[in-house]
């Protein structure tokens, strides 16, 4: 039985939940993994049935507000990289113990800066491999972060075997922004299509009765970060209130670790996690959340429309949302314009013909990619 380690970023759920999908087909396959990951990732996996061990997230700094502060990261860049040398450390004595054939790192440096270490085989999925600071950052401090991710990164990234990018080609990449004029990592990865966690057909009762509710339904996924969460949460509820004629909302508030039933509110209901998310996207009329890359990926390939919200001064997130509202599948919206009326107008906006027709060709095309085996495939030294 090959043994597969498996190492996560560990900043929200979006690459733990796209790496259950891979787990799956390799357990399918006979393999024995294990994971590493932090925080509430960490927990997440485990839920699923795996062995994770949990290290010290590694992380850009976000203000109290939820928004992205590259000053700040600028500030504790030095420390950061001492903590991934010591993430590291850890990850090699992780290995070790465990004694992979091969490993496989989503986003994760410390993974494959330990697998080089020990001179094991591996494989990188990364959808960024440069930070885009936000136009208000100063111009020295801008050029000294996105320079010194790609010169740092490069170096460290190039350690892998093989680097996929569990995106579209161009012209069709959604993290375009943190992908294109990446230096040598990017020139030698692959396009392998979305990545997008294993669907569920979970339902539980309370739910259940949401879902056959007649009336028209806004679906509200808050993600990311605590901090990011925290900003977001209050508006969202305000918003739903306020379209509380003409729309029912429901809202996930984006912790794993709480409640799964759901609460009334003057808007709705809201769930600390909804139980039956993928229920509840394809139920709902109109969905809203955060502009992560898997989610945006998993709604494209549903071939369903939505309002995105990026993490303020987020310049990835900004970057996907952007990219989505070009190419017509989504409304770019930032945050400090959450009114009733700007929600109006974009769901006037994604029931259009043309939305619809953008989304097929787009949904169309991505489906012919098979991400999970390209990763498997890449993983058989």
């Amino acid at each position: 039985m090959k043994r597969v380690y498996v190492g996560i970023f560990g900043s929200g759920l979006g690459h733990a939940s796209r790496m259950m999908a891979v787990s799956r087909r390799l357990v399918q396959e006979g393999c024995e993994l294990q994971f590493s990951s932090s925080g509430e990732s960490t927990r997440y996996v485990r839920r699923q049935g795996y062995r994770c061990n949990d290290i010290p997230l590694v992380d850009v700094v976000f203000t109290d507000s939820g928004s992205f502060s590259a000053k700040e990261t600028m500030k504790v860049a030095p420390w950061l990289f001492v903590k991934v040398f010591k993430q590291a450390g850890v990850e090699a004595r992780n290995m070790m113990r465990f004694g992979p054939e091969v490993v496989l790192s989503d986003s994760l440096l410390s993974t494959v800066m330990a697998s080089r270490l020990l001179g094991l085989k591996s494989v990188t999925v990364v959808n960024q491999l440069k930070l885009v600071s936000s136009p208000k950052t100063p111009h020295v401090a801008a050029e000294l972060l996105t320079n010194g991710s790609i010169t740092v990164g490069n170096e460290f990234w190039e350690l892998s075997d093989r680097i996929l990018f569990p995106d579209l080609p161009p012209p069709f990449t959604i993290s375009e922004r943190n992908l294109w004029g990446a230096g040598s990592a990017g020139k030698r990865a692959e396009y392998i299509g979305f990545l997008t966690p294993p669907r569920s057909d979970f339902v539980d009762p309370e739910t259940a009765k949401l879902l056959r509710s007649p009336r028209r339904l806004i679906f509200w996924q808050v993600s990311g970060p605590a901090k990011t969460r925290a900003s977001l949460l209050p508006k969202v509820k305000k918003v739903a209130s306020a379209l509380r004629d003409d729309y029912l909302s429901i809202v996930s508030a984006g912790n794993p670790t709480g409640s799964s039933i759901p609460l009334a509110f003057e808007g709705g209901f809201i769930y600390d996690w909804c139980p039956a998310k993928d229920a509840m996207i394809d139920r709902c009329d109109f969905f809203v959340s955060r502009a992560g890359h898997v989610t945006i990926s998993d709604l494209i390939l549903r071939g369903k429309a939505s309002v995105l919200i990026p993490i303020q001064a987020q310049m990835e997130q900004m970057g996907n949302a952007a990219k989505a509202e070009k190419l017509g599948v989504a409304v770019d919206m930032s945050e400090d314009r959450l009114t009733e009326a700007s929600f109006r107008d974009a769901f006037a906006r994604l029931s259009t013909d043309e939305t619809a027709r953008r989304l097929r060709e787009l949904r169309m095309y991505a489906g012919g990619f098979d991400a999970v085996g390209s990763i498997v495939s890449a993983l058989r030294f």
